[in-house]
Parts: C-alpha cells; structure tokens; sequence
C-alpha cells in the first residue's frame, strides 16, 4: 500500500476519524459531523483520478459525483437532525450517520465486486441502528427489526448471487464480468445476476421487493428516513449501474426489456399506491418507490443519454426528496403530526416552509421548468432515442412514465392544497410539551438546509445544463 492508496482513501479516512471523535465528546455534536463532512466534500477537489489498491479501488469523475451526491446528502441530515430528535445519545446518531456516509463513499469508488459489497453492508449496518434510534418509540423499533430482517435477506441474495458470478468467470472485478471462461457458463453468470438484482432490488424499493419500505419509512425518524431515501436508495442504484451498465453485461444478455417491464411495474404501482396514502410520510415513501420506477428507465435505454439522464434523476430525486422528509420531522417536533390535516395552513404558520414544501412537490411532479422536470425530460426523451433507434417498445416506456408523472400530480396537488388554502390546525399535545405556537419556529441548522435546498432548485430551474454537463463527463469517463 502507497502514499497514493491512502490519499485516494481521504474523504473516507475524514469521516471516520469525525466518527470515532464523535463518540468521546459530551457537546456540539451536530457542528462536529458538520465540519467532518465539510471537509470529506472538500477534500474531492484534491484526490488523483487513477486506480488504486491493485485495482480494487479507482477516482473518476463518475465515483465523485456520486461521493459529491452521498455526502451533500449526509449533510442535509445532519444540519436538519437538531430540533428535531431528541437530544439523547446525540454523539452515537451522529456516528452512524458518517459510518454509513462512508460505506456509500466505498460504494462510489469500488471497482470489484467484494469491495462494493463489504462498503455497501457498511452502510446498511449504521442505517439499521439509525431505524431503531427512539428506543421508546414502538413505530421506530418496529421499522429497525424489519429492516434488520430484510436487510439480512438482500445480503444473503447477493452474495450469493456474487458468488455465481465468480464461479462463471473467474473474477471480481466489475469491468471484467462480461468476459465469460466458457459459454457453457452463461447460464451460471445469468442465475448470479438475477440474484443480485433481486438483493439490491430490495435496497432500491423495485417492486415487487417494495413492500418493506412504507413501514421502515414510516417508523423511522424522518431525518434517518431522509437518508433512507435519498442516500442509501442512490447507493443500491449505484451498485446496481456498476453491475449491470458499466460492466455491459445487459448490454451482452439483451436484458432491456426485463429492466423496462420492472420499470413501469415499479412507477405504476408505487404511484397508484400513493394516492390512497393518509400519511404524508407514507405518501412520500410511495412516491419514492414510483421514482426508482423512472430511474429504472436508464437501465432499460442503456445508452450514454439515457445513463445521464439517470444520474440527473437521482441527485434531484436525492436532494428534494431529502428536504421534503426534513419538513416531515419539523412538524413532527412541533407535535402537528404526519397526516395531511397537520400540513393545513402550513403557508400561515411557516411561509418559507410551505414554499420549500410547493417547490419540492412540484419538481418530483416534474412541473417545468423545475429539476424534476429537467431529469424526467431526458430519461423519457432517452427512451424515444432508442424506440426511434430500433427498440419501439422503448417509445411506450417513455409514454408510461408520462402517464405515471400526470398520475402523481394528483397526492402532490392534494398535499399543496392542504398547506395552501385549508385553515391551520392546532398542534396536538405531545408528551408534556405546550401546544406549539401559530408561528412554527425553524431551528437554525435545519433553516439552512432547507436554504440550500431552495438555492438548488432554483439554480437547476435555470440553469439545468450547470448539473447535466457535469454528469455528462461522469458518464462519459466509464461507459
């Protein structure tokens, strides 16, 4: 191991040095994650591009963007944690949230198969205690154990699945899958892939391995349902790129029509189950499963366009996704609940969140010119590309997806309607807490995130080509 290995390692060496820090301190917890992961997003700008530890490990600018991507998200969390979760063993939420921070980094710059999978359990194993974070919260434990049970489920699917893949060509490393010993072994190699893509399927909410998701979102603190959501999702969505795109083994076993059919399934049924939601919180983890359904659309097209188009679509799904959850566990602190009555006059009572809340809702609608519609428009435009290329099925892929976004503006409407024109509500008492006052106090940290999330969702409003150039090379620099 050289100098060089080490530095390429920076970031993660960052965050886990915070991380360890975090546990031997009493106070400012959420300023010292913040300053860890500040760094870590700083330190990008400094690594080498290359491979390193003999090739297991490689700096692109395909793996800093996604780095760039988990650790704004990481961020967002922390900064909207604070205020809204009990102060109780602060230093150990805190902890778990850079531990699984740097098990999505390992995710983004893995390049064989073992690394991907020991950085991803990383990951999941800090999500899982963070499910379980309110002890006293009977929701919270629920949440933690099924996801605990799922997780180990997903694991053990792909491993397994991993396992074929080695015996069939002899390799863990990514690029070199699709170099099969023997034809014979096709059929080993294809067994292996499905069982990855049903162990990661579960990580990605792809139906039918969705239905955990609704209650863990539901259960788990919002804050951690944020990273849920927008950071460990995007890092199954990451694997499942490297895997199946960057290695071209769907290129090499025509497996298109398979990712299209589960894409429409996915958007279709996680939109229509949306609808019928009488909590917001439920409501959004639905509407989570549709946008892996839209996602999905990459990996059917299976072109540069399309890839690209994946990747917009995830850092906007992340990012407003993320501060939509945020607003869930203000309102939650606040003890207004989490049904769409606790969102009445949310305009009166808060204007600045209210308009955070319009904004986010309206880009997953993909109303233009907002990032939302920015992303959707080249995943589907991505799509007739290849139906006019010769795939036509591809055409009605991209007619689906148009259809399911119409669908989907019919909750997102119904909770904007609620913030904007129904009459507040009061707060329910919570605990020995004071019914919460008419003016609903932002804390300060979370205040910021919810700005940052504003300035990006205007910028991308106006300035969309900023975001899809820079994907552009990502892509460009590995497939």
């Amino acid at each position: 191991m050289s100098l060089a290995d080490v530095q390429s390692i920076a970031p993660e060496l960052i965050l886990t040095l915070f991380a360890l820090a975090l546990l031997f301190v009493q106070k400012r917890t959420p300023q010292i994650a913040v300053t860890g992961l500040l760094l870590a997003l700083l330190s990008l700008f400094f690594l080498s591009h290359g491979q390193f530890f003999f090739g297991a490990w490689e700096i692109n600018a395909f793996a800093l963007s996604f780095k760039a991507l988990f650790l704004a998200v990481s961020l967002l969390v922390v900064l909207g944690s604070p205020g809204t979760l009990p102060a109780e063993r602060e230093k150990e939420y805190y902890a778990l949230v850079l531990f699984a921070t740097v098990g999505m980094l390992g995710v983004a710059g893995a390049t064989e198969l073992i690394t991907l999978f020991v950085s991803f359990e990383l990951a999941s194993l800090s999500t899982y205690a963070l499910a379980g974070y309110i002890k006293r919260d009977e929701r919270s434990l629920e949440a933690a154990t099924k996801f605990f049970i799922i997780g180990a489920l997903s694991s053990a699917l792909s491993i397994y699945g991993i396992s074929l893949i080695y015996g069939a060509t002899n390799t863990t490393v990514i690029r070199d899958l699709a170099m099969l010993q023997s034809p014979d072994l096709a059929m080993a190699l294809q067994t292996g892939l499905i069982f990855v893509l049903a162990g990661f399927g579960f990580k990605i909410t792809l139906v039918p391995f969705h239905f955990w998701a609704p209650d863990v979102y539901e259960g788990a603190p919002a804050p951690v349902t944020a990273l849920l959501a927008a950071g460990s999702k995007k890092m199954g969505f990451l694997a499942l790129i490297k895997i199946f795109l960057l290695s071209l083994i769907a290129l090499q076993f025509d497996w298109g029509l398979l990712f299209g059919v589960l894409a429409l399934l996915t958007m279709t049924v996680g939109n229509l189950l949306a609808l019928v939601q009488p909590s917001v919180k439920r409501m959004l983890a639905y509407s989570s499963i549709a946008h892996a359904g839209y996602i999905l659309i990459a990996f059917a097209v299976a072109t540069e366009y399309g890839l690209t188009g994946g990747l917009f679509h995830i850092v906007t799904h992340a990012i407003t996704t993320a501060g939509l959850f945020l607003i869930v566990a203000l309102l939650s602190a606040k003890g207004l609940g989490e049904e769409y009555a606790s969102y009445q006059g949310l305009n009166r009572r808060q204007p600045f969140v209210a308009l955070v809340l319009l904004l986010s809702l309206l880009s997953l609608a993909g109303v233009p010119p907002l990032p939302g519609f920015q992303s959707k428009f080249a995943l589907f435009a991505s799509a007739i590309d290849g139906g006019l290329a010769g795939e036509g099925w591809l055409v009605l892929l991209a007619i689906g997806g148009v259809l399911n976004s119409a669908l989907s503006l019919a909750f997102y409407a119904r909770l904007i309607k609620v913030a904007y024109v129904d009459e507040p509500v009061e707060a329910k008492l919570v605990g020995a807490k004071q019914l919460a006052s008419p003016l609903l106090e932002i804390p300060p940290l979370l205040l910021v995130a919810l700005v940052l999330e504003l300035i990006f969702i205007v910028v991308l409003a106006f300035q969309p080509n900023l975001l899809i150039e820079a994907l552009r090379v990502a892509v460009q620099a590995v497939f």
